[in-house]
């Protein structure tokens, strides 16, 4: 990594937030091959890292159709249980409807359905990252589907201050990959969109998104689960800054 070199020098980089700069404590991978061992499933932490791919994918798609958080009750577990049927079943694993109720049941605690900042562990690369990139004088923000106001995880994790913005979609009502939710970012910044990049974990939510209004768009791939990235793909923000803060690519 990265896959390619075609950025050019941005004036904007705005970052995903959840799984491109904090990630679940412990991850989401872990917590079903845990729930998996105690059902008598035999699986690993990797297999389900891979397999997540599948199932982020489908939350992508109908989260940008319909809004998970504005479905009714019924229709969110509904939509919940089959992405754990899907995650399943892109692992091999039985993915019926039963077995799939039965460890969401597991995978849930109190610690997780309660999300906070104490849920979540920031990846070691994002603050010498984002010091790196502030000083070539690039401005930052944040662009997150989060369903609630994300200020204080990021300000405790320290980063909030080297944002100049933090965009959510629970703030100006639309989802990634929808057009507006990019354009909150860069029209508040008085950025082009052209000179503004965004990085995220997501092919289709951050980067079909960010590339349809016209930014550029890289992914994170820290846990190399997408060798066919068509943008540049990087497995540390580290080779992110150092990669816009170079010059000319």
């Amino acid at each position: 990594m990265p896959t390619d070199t075609t950025i050019q020098p941005p004036e904007l980089v705005t970052f995903d937030l959840y799984d491109t700069l904090i990630e679940l404590n412990p991850p989401r991978w872990e917590r079903l091959a845990h729930a998996c061992a105690s059902a008598g499933i035999a699986t690993t932490a990797a297999a389900l890292r891979a397999a997540d791919r599948d199932a982020e994918d489908f939350y992508t798609i109908e989260n940008g159709a319909a809004p998970i958080r504005d479905r009714t009750l019924a229709e969110r577990e509904a939509f919940r249980l089959r992405h754990m049927q899907i995650w399943l079943e892109s692992a091999g694993l039985r993915h019926d409807l039963d077995t799939a109720r039965d460890l969401r049941a597991r995978y849930l605690s109190e610690f997780e359905t309660e999300a906070d900042h104490r849920s979540y562990r920031v990846f070691p690369d994002v603050l010498p990252a984002l010091e790196r990139i502030r000083q070539a004088g690039i401005k930052t923000a944040v662009i997150s589907n989060a369903d609630k106001d994300v200020t204080i995880i990021c300000l405790h994790f320290a980063f909030a201050e080297q944002m100049d913005l933090i965009v959510t979609s629970a703030l100006v009502g639309w989802e990634k990959p929808d057009p507006r939710t990019f354009q909150a970012a860069y029209e508040a910044l008085k950025i082009e969109p052209g000179r503004a990049l965004h990085i995220g974990d997501q092919p289709k939510s951050d980067v079909a998104g960010a590339l349809g209004v016209g930014m550029q768009a890289a992914l994170i791939d820290r846990y190399q689960r997408h060798p066919d990235a068509t943008v540049p793909a990087f497995a540390t923000l580290l080779e992110l800054a150092d990669h816009v803060t170079t010059g000319p690519h």
